[in-house]
C-alpha cells in the first residue's frame, strides 16, 4: 500500500440544491430535507484535524454547494491550511460569487449534461443551460480555469462530441462522470460505449480516468476481493457535523464528530469497519467514482494503480492548456 493516510474529504457542506436532476435523489429524498448545517466554527475545527489526519484535497460538495451561507470563509480557511479545494456547481448561483471565489477554488467545475438547451434542462429539472454558459465565461474572465464535468450514460453519450468540440474551442477542461447505479439509476457499463470512451483518452481537453473505465468494464467492486478504499482513502463529513460509514451513498452508520474527528478515526471501532470496506453486500459491482478515484492509488503497481497514474499525467498536462 502506498498511502496509509486518508488523501480526500468528500465535505456535504450542505444537501439542500435548486436543482432536480433525473440521476440524483438528494433533491427528492425527504431525510434530507430540513437538516441542519454546521457552523463555520465546526467546519474550521474539522478542517485543522483533516490537516493533522494527512488529507491533502477537500471536496466542498452538496447539494448545490454554494447554497451553504459559509462557504466563502470555509474555502479561505480551507486554503489557509493548504488544502487543494473543489466545487461543482450548476452555474446557477456562480455569478453572485465570483469574484470572491478567486483564488479559493482548484478545480472548479460546472456541470453539463447535453450541449443542447432544452435536454440540458430537461436532465436538469430547472432552466439553468444560459446560466452554467454565462458561468464558464466568466470563469475564464476570471482566469479561474474552468471544468465541464460531464455525467455520462448511454442516451447522451452522442452529445460528448459536441462538449470536446466546445471545451477544446473555449480552451475549457472536460471531465467525464460515467453515472452509476444508485436508488433508480442504471450503471453506465455497456462496453461498447466503453471502448469509445478510451479511443477519445488523448484527445485535447478531455480528461478520462482509464483505471475507473477499465474498473466498470470488470464488473466494479466485488466483494470477495474488494478494491474500495473509504475510510482509508477518503473521510465523508454530513452537513449536520457526522462521519458517514462507510460513505454518503451507502452509509448505515453515523458517527457524531462533536471536534473529535481525529480521534474517531484513530479509534479501535474505525480500525475495524476500514478491514471490511467493500465486503458488505451493497458494495457488491460498486463503481462510485467517489471513493474508486482514490482506491486505486492504495493498490500500488496494480494494474489499476498504473493506469490512474496515467490518467493523472494526463490531467496535469491538460490542465496547462486551459487559460
Amino acid at each position: 500500500m502506498i498511502f496509509n493516510k486518508p488523501i480526500l474529504c468528500n465535505y456535504y457542506v450542505t444537501l439542500r440544491c435548486n436543482s432536480r436532476c433525473r440521476y440524483c435523489d438528494i433533491w427528492r429524498n425527504d431525510k434530507y430535507k430540513n437538516l441542519r448545517e454546521q457552523s463555520l466554527e465546526e467546519v474550521k475545527t474539522n478542517l485543522k484535524d483533516l490537516k493533522e489526519l494527512g488529507v491533502k484535497f477537500i471536496d466542498f460538495t452538496g447539494g448545490e454547494p454554494l447554497l451553504y451561507k459559509d462557504i466563502i470563509p470555509a474555502l479561505k480557511y480551507a486554503k489557509r491550511l493548504g488544502f487543494y479545494t473543489s466545487i461543482t456547481t450548476n452555474g446557477s448561483l456562480y455569478k453572485k460569487f465570483a469574484n470572491q471565489l478567486v483564488g479559493l477554488i482548484d478545480l472548479l467545475q460546472f456541470s453539463l449534461d447535453s450541449f443542447d438547451e432544452q435536454e440540458h434542462n430537461k436532465r436538469r429539472g430547472v432552466k439553468c443551460f444560459s446560466k452554467v454558459m454565462k458561468s464558464i465565461q466568466l470563469a475564464k474572465k476570471l482566469k479561474q480555469k474552468p471544468y465541464v464535468i460531464f455525467t455520462i450514460d448511454e442516451k447522451n453519450f452522442k452529445e460528448l462530441g459536441k462538449v470536446i468540440d466546445f471545451c477544446s474551442k473555449n480552451k475549457i477542461g472536460l471531465l467525464t462522470n460515467p453515472v452509476f447505479s444508485y436508488f433508480n439509476n442504471y450503471s453506465f457499463k455497456n462496453e461498447k460505449y466503453i471502448n469509445r470512451l478510451i479511443k477519445l483518452f488523448f484527445k485535447s481537453c478531455i480528461n478520462l480516468d482509464l483505471a475507473h473505465l477499465e474498473f466498470i468494464r470488470s464488473g466494479g467492486n466485488n466483494i470477495k476481493k474488494p478494491i474500495c478504499k473509504a475510510l482509508t482513502s477518503t473521510i465523508v463529513i454530513s452537513p449536520d457535523n457526522y462521519l458517514l460509514i462507510p460513505c454518503f451513498h451507502h452509509y448505515f452508520k453515523k458517527i457524531k464528530i462533536n471536534k473529535n474527528l481525529k480521534k474517531i478515526h484513530n479509534s479501535k471501532e474505525l480500525e475495524l469497519l476500514r478491514k471490511k470496506v467493500g465486503t458488505w453486500e451493497f458494495c457488491n459491482h460498486c463503481t462510485i467514482f467517489c471513493y474508486f478515484g482514490t482506491s486505486f492509488l492504495y493498490k500500488i503497481f496494480s494494474r489499476y494503480f498504473l493506469l490512474s497514474v496515467i490518467s493523472g499525467i494526463k490531467f496535469l498536462f491538460e490542465r496547462t492548456k486551459i487559460r
